[in-house]
């Protein structure tokens, strides 16, 4: 069965377990609404364009909280592998901030940055920037023996190496912290918004929810759902470029 058969029919499924809880009467339909009432909200927002507005600027967001991320974690993480004392600094602190929710900076940034698009960018870019250099400083540590000695032996310097050798192998796993991290993103963007925000997805789904608008509210949790399919995507074009010549060697190896 293709890869989408499989996903229509496991959604498909999710929407009959749903609608089922819904005639069940197990919970009021006011709080839980049914597929039918969620599916026609989800078409009201298609069609407005003031939604439109809304999701382009909490995409912007997230993907550029992502692309900035993604610079500075892998940035940061060349020099680290570069320079042991700088991995050594940044060890205790990494620990620290990957269980500190982006969340909880928010109401500290808005002193600091106001309600501009520097508390976004900030709160995105925190979301991001950990899981990147974790995983980038992850892959270049565990970088082939003979890999490294091969650079010796035909004549690179250490920069060399780096940027040549263990560089191009960990882009493989550095795609995988990207993609992890783009989901973050996602919440945080949606988190900020909601808030901190004045417009943004978010927003609409705080805006919804405090007016029991329920249907509304589902149907924003379905584009939330649809923009973390799109950013996955996004994602695995941008390591198809890059890093296709791992899947190539994967396939040899499995022939």
């Amino acid at each position: 069965m293709p890869a989408w058969a499989r996903a229509a029919v496991g959604f498909g499924g999710l929407l009959l377990v749903w609608q089922a809880i819904v005639l069940s009467r197990w919970v009021p339909q006011l709080y839980v609404p049914g597929v039918p009432a969620i599916a026609a909200a989800l078409v009201g927002l298609l069609r407005d364009p003031a939604f439109w507005h809304h999701e382009a600027l909490s995409l912007a967001r997230a993907f550029g909280g992502l692309a900035f991320a993604t610079l500075t974690g892998v940035g940061v993480a060349l020099l680290a592998a570069r320079h042991a004392v700088v991995a050594r600094a940044l060890a205790p602190i990494v620990q620290v901030m990957l269980s500190l929710p982006p969340a909880a900076l928010v109401p500290l940034s808005i002193f600091a940055l106001g309600l501009g698009w520097e508390l976004f960018a900030f709160i995105v870019w925190f979301a991001a920037f950990w899981t990147v250099y974790a995983g980038a400083n992850n892959a270049l540590r565990a970088s082939e023996p003979v890999q490294l000695q091969v650079a010796r032996a035909l004549g690179y310097g250490p920069w060399e190496t780096l940027l040549k050798v263990r560089l191009p192998a960990a882009t493989p796993e550095i795609f995988t912290a990207i993609r992890i991290a783009g989901a973050g993103c996602l919440m945080a963007t949606v988190a900020a918004e909601m808030l901190a925000g004045r417009n943004g997805l978010g927003f609409l789904l705080y805006d919804a929810a405090f007016s029991l608008q329920t249907p509304t509210m589902f149907a924003l949790l379905v584009v939330a759902g649809a923009n973390g399919v799109l950013m996955n995507r996004v994602v695995l074009a941008s390591r198809g470029r890059v890093a296709s010549w791992h899947d190539r060697l994967s396939e040899m190896a499995r022939a």
